[in-house]
């Protein structure tokens, strides 16, 4: 995965030099509302902006669901493919999911997780082991029939608010490496609101710096957003929750774990 350093991008200054191009979208900043960006990347006929008001970073135009919906069914947009190779790529992760895991299990008692594109499933298999009742939601019908056979995890095939999971039904929701691809962050944000238990976790991690792999450059990037600690935070602070824990590095890139707002922690 080749990372693209753009200097400056996560510096407090918003405000445009002297001769830097300023653009106004009839689509405001999904943050703050402001419609003033300024481009920062390139990569062909999609441009990512900074949001003049706030400094998140998102594609310009925005691609439309459906379109977005159909680069997943076959799986071949996922980084890790299956792979029972102890020393494969799939067992790094495993290794760095198992890290994870530690830290969520830090927070909260062990109990129901869900994984919001959970892809193949290697994390869930891992919460399994550990004696967690898990579930996933993916897009990826081949990632999605994968994880259900070859580990008996229960699957929804879709998009989150398709999956009616019961109020209040999970201690742990995580997102790893899948918040950055969602359409809609803070109508997905407030779902995880409603089917969280008082007092459980989420976990998002983000990829920080910009990363640019191939497929950003084909027709249609799968990345839709960039966060900062700062745009991370403020977007799931919006959404009611608060933060817990913020961590850069690592496997996962930029971590953030978050709880209901209001809700005190163990022992607190």
């Amino acid at each position: 995965m080749e990372e693209l350093n753009l200097a400056g991008l996560d510096g407090a200054r918003h405000r445009p030099a002297r001769g830097e191009q300023v653009m106004t979208s009839t689509r405001p900043c999904m943050l703050c509302g402001d419609s003033r960006s300024r481009p920062v990347l390139c990569p062909g006929r999609y441009t990512y902006v900074r949001c003049l008001g706030c400094g998140l970073i998102f594609v310009h135009p925005f691609p439309e669901p459906a379109d977005l919906l159909a680069c997943y069914d076959d799986g071949d947009h996922s980084p890790v493919h299956p792979s029972d190779d102890p020393s494969g790529e799939a067992a790094v992760h495993r290794a760095r999911f198992s890290e994870e895991l530690d830290r969520i299990e830090a927070i909260v008692r062990r109990g129901r997780i869900l994984d919001i594109g959970c892809a193949w499933g290697f994390f869930l298999d891992v919460c399994k082991q550990r004696g967690w009742d898990v579930q996933g939601v993916e897009l990826s019908h081949v990632e999605a029939r994968y994880a259900r056979q070859r580990f008996g995890i229960d699957v929804f095939t879709g998009q989150l608010g398709h999956a009616r999971f019961p109020d209040r039904h999970f201690d742990a929701v995580t997102l790893w490496h899948v918040f950055e691809h969602i359409h809609d962050p803070p109508a997905t944000l407030l779902e995880i609101r409603r089917i969280l238990k008082p007092g459980g976790v989420t976990v998002i991690a983000v990829p920080i710096p910009i990363s640019a792999p191939d497929y950003v450059f084909d027709s249609i990037p799968l990345h839709l957003f960039y966060f900062n600690e700062s745009t991370l935070v403020r977007t799931l602070r919006q959404a009611g929750f608060r933060t817990v824990q913020t961590r850069k590095g690592g496997g996962t890139g930029g971590a953030a774990l978050m709880r209901k707002a209001g809700i005190r922690d163990p022992g607190a």
